[in-house]
């Protein structure tokens, strides 16, 4: 039988619930911290709780040493046998705490701060990554329009104009026009298409970054609840409890719970592609100037070349920035693993 498929923040592209996934997955990380508060308070509290013990013990150990002095004569006595093993045992109690507080310290504390802190950047970055990418598509979209709108505009003047001498200059004009809108088609439906494909990509990565600090919170419960187990036997029961609570914990399920909850029609959305619509629907659609393809003359061919090399500098540039942030990304990787 196949394994089940666990629902995802991929499911749900629709930019609405962007800031629904990003607080769910802040609140793990938020938690992380938490987590990490309480079990730093927890150890100030049991080392606070040792010294006041070992200053107790060593306080009665000193008047039992003067009560033992003070005997007529030093016999073995079975309830002062008793009495020290009470004392002794006491001291092992408080060394017990002193070592739990330092093992809360390097194995629950210290880790899941440095976690919390690297999947918050983490997470930052995606995020960010995913306002500017979605800033993109609405510039593309604005600028799409207003290429739409200038290509109709010149048709219309081009179309008006009764002069001869007049009319040349628009058809420049009109055809210049015609292939910034074609050029303005390929690029928004590119960025459409490379939206479609980054954005899932971003949500799974926002799925591991919840995934790998649930396990991380789920393993420092653990680690808690098997040092107390160890620490205080009369605890024994609420702690068990606790954990088979923690052996319990499904990150990807929890993430099943959310997506199931907050999943309606609209949890998805699609971008409709751009298609060429000609200035002139009446003519007929072999006609070269309402054709979807760039119309190359002497005087267009000027503008399509510096075109082509403000589109070439453009590229070099975001090759630089992907470059970059590339490196950044791997660093954190690194450094998350480490």
């Amino acid at each position: 039988m196949s394994q089940a498929r666990y629902a995802s923040y991929s499911d749900l592209t629709n930019p609405a619930l962007k800031n629904a996934i990003n607080q769910n997955c802040l609140s793990t990380i938020q938690l992380a911290t938490l987590v990490a508060e309480f079990a730093q308070e927890m150890a100030t509290a049991y080392e606070m709780f040792a010294k006041d013990v070992q200053r107790v013990v060593h306080l009665f150990r000193e008047k039992n040493a003067t009560l033992k002095a003070e005997r007529y004569v030093d016999t073995p006595s079975t309830i002062c046998n008793a009495w020290e093993n009470l004392i002794k045992g006491t001291e092992m109690d408080a060394q017990a705490h002193l070592d739990a507080a330092a093992l809360l310290i390097k194995n629950v504390s210290e880790p899941l701060h440095e976690v919390s802190k690297y999947k918050k950047s983490q997470a930052q970055k995606l995020q960010s990554f995913r306002e500017n990418f979605e800033e993109m598509l609405e510039h593309s979209e604005k600028d799409f329009l207003e290429k739409e709108q200038a290509y109709m505009d010149a048709y219309g003047e081009f179309k008006n104009c009764g002069s001869l001498d007049n009319r040349e200059g628009l058809r420049h004009e009109f055809h210049n026009a015609h292939n910034e809108y074609i050029l303005q088609i390929r690029a928004s439906n590119r960025l459409i298409d490379d939206f479609q494909c980054t954005i899932p990509q971003v949500l799974e990565e926002l799925d591991e970054i919840y995934i790998d600090t649930s396990n991380t919170v789920n393993v420092a419960i653990e680690s808690h609840s098997l040092l107390l187990l160890t620490k205080a036997s009369e605890q024994q029961r609420q702690l068990e409890n606790l954990l088979k609570v923690c052996r319990q914990v499904n990150p990807q399920l929890d993430i099943s719970y959310f997506v199931k909850a907050i999943s309606s029609d609209d949890a998805s959305i699609l971008y409709p592609r751009h298609r060429f619509c000609p200035a002139d629907h009446m003519v007929n659609s072999t006609d070269e100037s309402i054709m979807n393809h760039l119309i190359v003359d002497r005087i267009t061919e000027i503008v399509l070349r510096e075109r082509r090399a403000a589109l070439q500098k453009e590229a070099l540039e975001l090759t630089s920035y992907i470059k970059q942030n590339q490196d950044i990304n791997h660093s954190l990787v690194n450094m998350c693993q480490r």
